[in-house]
């Protein structure tokens, strides 16, 4: 059914505001989908499907991302994204996942296993890009290392800044800390991953 006229003068109405807001964030949204979403689900579904089904998911959480309040709108959408993401492999899975609605364990007990080790790679290279095939495996071999000995405090904000490529606000509130604090914490982690690197590299 068409919107009426009173709607159109007052506010968008809920599902035309909705679409707008996911043709702003979908490309974000997909991106960290495509990141977290495990092979074993994959196997079962696609990004794609599972974007659609976020996008419903959504629907259904209209109160929780109209709701007023400091928490910025693209962290709603994310928490969204990645509770459905637990749904589906729950379902399909039958993986018992906690409530994300409450935020995520963003670093996987083992380093190796994250879902951005790749991305990783890439990032401590650019920090000293090497230069042959063999010099890329001894740096990925290198970045794991690094990253064992990086808290995970650390690894958190960096890989919300530099793959989720979120804003220094939205990990504040990512992370229920003051934007000051979020960007101390990124600045530190950064400097304790850049000397780390560094110092293995020295000893190679």
């Amino acid at each position: 059914m068409p919107p009426s006229a009173e709607s159109n003068s007052a506010e968008p109405p809920a599902l035309l505001w909705l679409a707008e807001v996911w043709q702003e964030h979908r490309q974000r949204i997909m991106h960290l989908l495509a990141a977290r979403m495990p092979e074993s689900l994959r196997r079962r579904m696609g990004v794609d499907d599972l974007m659609q089904e976020t996008y419903l998911a959504c629907g259904r959480r209209m109160g929780f991302l109209r709701e007023p309040g400091d928490l910025p709108l693209y962290v709603k959408l994310r928490r969204v994204a990645l509770q459905t993401l637990a749904d589906m492999e729950r379902k399909h899975l039958a993986a018992g996942k906690r409530d994300v609605m409450k935020e995520v364990d963003l670093i996987p007990s083992d380093p190796d296993r994250s879902e951005y080790s790749d991305a990783w790679a890439q990032f401590a290279d650019t920090i000293s890009s090497p230069r042959t095939h063999m010099e890329r495996l001894e740096r990925q071999a290198t970045t794991r290392r690094v990253l064992q000995r990086l808290p995970k405090i650390d690894r958190e904000i960096l890989e919300l800044r530099h793959f989720e490529e979120l804003s220094n606000a939205e990990c504040a509130a990512v992370l229920e800390v003051s934007q000051k604090t979020a960007s101390i914490r990124y600045v530190r982690a950064l400097k304790r991953f850049r000397d780390l690197l560094l110092a293995e590299d020295d000893r190679l």
